[in-house]
């Protein structure tokens, strides 16, 4: 995996964590707090993911656009742990750790991890996410990554998952 550091050089980050910090003074926001109006433009680099406990698990309760596209399936509704047997970069378990880590600090994370491409390379990912209260509890986090800065033609460059979630296996 890359190294991780805040990400302040990529906007869509730097965008949504310093919205994050101004939900709540820089202390963890709640869920409620949350205007998807105010922050539109990142809307299709984001997700909004449920922690379970007892086992640990995280549940995609919302995926943008570009993530879905990016992935190769609407990944609303898919546990994490349910992409690592079909993961070809190692990435699915690194942002499990992270949403672990996440979970457990109810700190912001930031990290990064390469993803291969059809032509043999591979795309490096950055990605943030940001603790969120429900009840009191961090209990969902929102996060966002970002392709190499790019939008094109990041999505069909990228190798997508294969399994029987994505619909469009060759």
């Amino acid at each position: 995996m890359l190294a991780a550091h805040n990400h302040s050089d990529v906007p869509t980050i730097q965008r949504l964590h310093d919205y994050w910090q101004g939900l709540a003074g820089g202390a963890v926001p709640s869920r409620s707090q949350l205007d998807p109006a105010a922050i539109k433009p990142l809307l299709p680099f984001v997700c909004i993911v449920e922690f379970e406990d007892a086992p640990f698990r995280v549940r995609y309760r919302l995926s943008g656009s570009m993530v879905d596209e990016f992935n190769g399936f609407n990944i609303t509704g898919t546990y994490l742990d349910q992409l690592l047997p079909n993961d070809p970069s190692g990435g699915a378990a690194h942002l499990l750790a992270y949403y672990r880590r996440c979970w457990e600090s109810g700190r912001p994370c930031f990290s990064a991890y390469r993803w291969p491409t059809r032509s043999g390379s591979h795309l490096d990912v950055k990605f943030a996410m940001f603790p969120l209260l429900v009840d009191g509890a961090v209990r969902q986090a929102i996060a966002i990554e970002d392709w190499e800065h790019t939008l094109e033609p990041i999505a069909e460059e990228a190798v997508p998952f294969k399994g029987e979630r994505n619909k469009t296996d060759d």
